[in-house]
């Protein structure tokens, strides 16, 4: 899943004169430090100071609170009122979408898409930072203190959660930068105190609690861009992406007295984009839950240990796992040494998160040579990079000894590209690697005087639900009749086991009729395309022939014309239509007359990543950088290329269009995705 986080990115973009050189300059205590930064606000956060005097555990934490006060940012929410609108709309239509017969959902993404069209909220919202340091209250601070201590001392579990557990994940009222400053605490507490009364174990008031939000959706629809920094736009519409999903979450158990953390991988080590969840932390132990709950919401610790392949979630990668800190860590490039702004990656100014890759997965500290001749005076830092997106993306640094990089706890399986950071650009210092499942080390290096030839098929590993589409295909059956109803039908073919792509298949024998239908398998119902082909007076090719869709349903008509569209990322999706006393469908085609057909074609629901016959392509090799192997008109659904060097990191993609493209190399004869 993509995170699509405009509160990380924003926030470390923003960041840099807040955190990168005002805490790593100054040599007092974090404490006096922050004092200091308050300027005429330091009498106000000396007031909770004072407030504890005489209570030694609540006075920690509230010097916790403050000495990590700054870099704590909050989006200026001042210009939200362009955009709220449509939540409070959205919200009158869901109590009257059934007697109107509207669907209140479509009419909240058209209304956003057209306020998208005259504001933006990066500019709005997100380019406009707060500091907490300038207008967090000693009243606030300590009305946080006390709720969080109320329900720490209060909650059947507190023996599995230590002071320092409680001050890092239960006490803090932020839980990422960029949300508001807000009374979340006391609002989840006066509604959900007695789960916090009632369960002795932490699991099991995740459990019971995330079930009273199961209408609160994770989606990537068009409103889920929504600038979601405060809970009351959140509670309006009940559905967002991830993080701001994440969040919500934290708030909820943290209120409760429960460690929820936020976790989040910055870039997929084997596929694209990124991901965020939470997790809570018991007797010191972590344990990842997917945010949307379900049942299978507890399985991410498996999914998520580099070593497990799994069936639904599919193989999960990780070079890191980071988790959002409210304390204030001091690491690295963010130390401030020997760095500036222009030789550090945008989020590695940021010293707001904390590295716990090793409560994942098994971990590696690795040593990379540096190449003669490359190593650039004044960078203390380089970086290692994964393949996401069309783009090496830095996952973590390392510090420049004498001849080499060394890299503390990254994930295996899987490849990086070792670069230095200069003046924004990446500069790579040696070849690609692949770290092993075993911990051990094999370089890429492209072998261009021993070559060997390729045959593709796909620009984009095969998810697993690619291969379910496929599968729900084989058994299905076309029958051909006379007459429209089907009383009298013959079979003329059942389907094979079948491709992710267009799949064609000529008859032994062409058949005459007026009226064909394709019968789902039983209990499946996801097709992405159905063609007919016959011959033409005069041609010898097969040509497709037209023809009337019609079901046993005429209501279904509007999802099964995507069959007939010419656009195989297009699919029909019987399964609300299907009624119990209709568990199989079928979709007939009326061609108007007698006709000869010849051959079948089917094409499974699909991604579009395999190599489809029509289009371009260009495959290319890593050598320093990527460089062409030459460009090809798929004739075919495989795709051949010779000469290409040995030992190779390789990525193809189509230039006709499509964006998702994956690095592989070619061992035994096929495609090894990476």
């Amino acid at each position: 899943m993509k995170s699509g986080n405009p509160i990380g990115k924003m926030t470390g973009l923003c960041m840099i004169g807040i955190i990168f050189f005002t805490i790593s300059c100054n040599s007092n205590s974090r404490l006096e430090h922050t004092l200091e930064q308050a300027g005429e606000r330091r009498a106000e956060l000396e007031k909770v100071l004072s407030h504890y005097e005489s209570d030694s555990l609540k006075k920690q934490a509230a010097e916790f609170l403050i000495s990590n006060l700054v870099g704590n940012v909050a989006y200026d929410t001042t210009l939200l009122y362009k955009y709220r609108p449509v939540l409070l709309h959205y919200d009158s239509l869901k109590k009257v979408e059934k007697s109107l017969h509207i669907n209140a959902k479509d009419s909240l993404n058209k209304e956003w898409r057209k306020i998208l069209q005259y504001n933006d909220p990066r500019i709005d919202i997100y380019s406009r930072l707060v500091s907490d340091l300038s207008i967090v209250s000693a009243d606030y601070l300590i009305g946080n203190i006390d709720l969080a201590f109320q329900s720490w001392e209060r909650c059947l579990y507190k023996d599995s959660i230590p002071f320092n557990i409680f001050l890092k994940y239960v006490l803090p009222y932020r839980r990422n930068n960029g949300y508001v400053v807000e009374k979340w605490r006391n609002y989840f507490i006066s509604r959900y105190e007695d789960y916090m009364l009632q369960y002795s174990s932490p699991h099991e008031l995740v459990d019971s609690l995330l079930e009273q939000f199961n209408d609160y959706q994770v989606e990537w629809s068009d409103i889920s861009t929504y600038p979601y920094v405060c809970l009351q736009d959140y509670h309006l519409s009940k559905m967002s992406r991830c993080p701001a999903r994440c969040w919500f979450n934290s708030m909820l158990l943290s209120a409760l007295g429960v460690p929820c953390t936020i976790d989040f991988v910055p870039a997929w080590g084997n596929r694209n984009s990124s991901h965020e969840w939470n997790a809570i932390v018991v007797n010191g132990k972590t344990y990842p839950f997917e945010a949307t709950g379900g049942r299978g919401k507890w399985k991410a610790g498996k999914v998520y240990n580099n070593v497990w392949v799994d069936e639904y979630w599919m193989k999960s990668r990780l070079p890191k796992v980071f988790r959002y800190s409210y304390e204030t860590m001091i690491q690295g490039p963010s130390s401030g040494k020997g760095c500036n702004a222009a030789n550090t990656p945008v989020f590695f100014r940021n010293t707001k998160y904390e590295d716990v890759s090793d409560a994942y997965f098994v971990t590696s500290d690795i040593h990379i040579p540096i190449k003669k001749g490359i190593k650039l005076e004044g960078v203390e830092y380089a970086y290692l990079c994964v393949f996401n997106e069309d783009v090496w993306k830095p996952v973590f640094w390392g510090e420049v000894g004498i001849s080499d990089v060394s890299f503390c706890k990254m994930g295996r399986d899987m490849v990086y590209l070792p670069v230095f950071y200069k003046d924004g650009k990446s500069i790579p210092f040696n070849d690609p690697f692949i770290l092993q499942a075993d911990g051990s080390i094999l370089f890429l290096k492209a072998d261009a005087q021993r070559t060997e030839s390729v045959a593709l098929k796909r620009k984009y590993y095969a998810r697993p639900d690619i291969g379910f589409w496929c599968e729900w295909n084989k058994g299905a059956k076309f029958e051909i009749s006379q007459d429209r109803a089907f009383h009298q039908s013959q079979i003329v073919f059942t389907v094979p086991e079948c491709e992710s792509r267009p799949n064609v298949w000529q008859l032994d024998t062409s058949v005459k009729c007026r009226y064909i239908r394709y019968v789902f398998p039983e209990d499946k119902d996801v097709l992405a395309e159905l063609s007919f082909y016959g011959k033409s007076e005069g041609k010898e090719q097969l040509q497709r022939l037209t023809g009337v869709p019609f079901s046993s349903d005429e209501s279904r008509m509007k999802t099964l014309s995507k069959l007939f569209d010419n656009d195989i990322l297009t699919f029909a999706d019987l399964n609300p239509y299907l009624s119990e006393k209709d568990s199989i469908g079928w979709v007939g085609v009326d061609f108007g007359k007698e006709v000869e057909v010849s051959a079948l074609g089917v094409c499974p629901r699909n991604d579009k990543n395999n190599v489809i016959q029509g289009m371009a392509y260009e495959l290319f090799y890593w050598g320093g950088s990527w460089i062409s192997l030459g460009k090809k008109m798929a004739t075919d659904y495989l795709l051949n290329y010779d000469n290409v060097p040995s030992n190779a990191l390789l990525l193809l993609k189509c230039t006709t269009e499509g964006k998702e493209n994956r690095i592989f190399t070619w061992e035994d004869n096929k495609q090894r995705w990476w």
